[in-house]
């Protein structure tokens, strides 16, 4: 069974260099529910054993990145490929991410005829992820740039219960910060 979605990305995601961008092992550390135990890069790309946070499960998968813009036969016509991403051991064999004329999509290529509401979640948790990062790319403003550095050097190194954990502080000081500065404003302006 194959589905469609929107990346909401430009089309000019097909222009950039994903081999600088991505590997085998950060695709994985984007999803936001996995755990990564153990990796070990193998001849058809790189084999995983994970955890997933919401279910507290353990799987593995072999991961493998595809770069090559050498359309498939099967693959859409008139598009530019962004890269593909084969899945084995796993409920999804495909991601094909491309551009047609004036959209981004990826495709996702599932196992089985008829796929489960929780496992369609699952995997578009992770195209989320991975259409978010993409976009930091699209374009390189001072606030893109900002959110790549913290992306690559932080959250990427965390595992997903310590980037809920790095949420919650900083959601929680930038609410004491917003009350400090109230407190501070009302005392300049009833003492007044």
């Amino acid at each position: 069974m194959e589905r469609i979605y929107d990346l909401y990305l430009p089309v000019s995601a097909a222009d950039l260099d994903i081999s600088r961008i991505l590997d085998e092992e950060k695709l994985l550390h984007l999803h936001p529910h996995w755990f990564v135990e153990e990796t070990d890069p193998r001849d058809i790309g790189l084999f995983a054993i994970l955890r997933d946070y919401a279910t507290d499960q353990f799987f593995s998968l072999e991961l493998r990145l595809d770069l090559s813009s050498v359309p498939a036969p099967d693959d859409p016509g008139d598009c530019r490929l962004i890269m593909r991403i084969f899945l084995f051991d796993y409920h999804v064999e495909e991601l094909l991410f491309f551009a047609d004329r004036e959209k981004s999509r990826v495709r996702v290529r599932f196992v089985a005829d008829r796929v489960s509401d929780e496992e369609e979640q699952d995997i578009l948790l992770w195209i989320r992820a991975i259409q978010e990062y993409l976009r930091l790319y699209t374009a390189t403003t001072p606030r893109t740039l900002f959110f790549r550095l913290l992306m690559n050097r932080m959250v990427l190194q965390m595992n997903p219960s310590q980037r809920k954990i790095c949420l919650m502080l900083t959601k929680i000081t930038i609410i004491e910060l917003l009350v400090i500065l109230v407190l501070v404003l009302g005392y300049a302006y009833f003492i007044r």
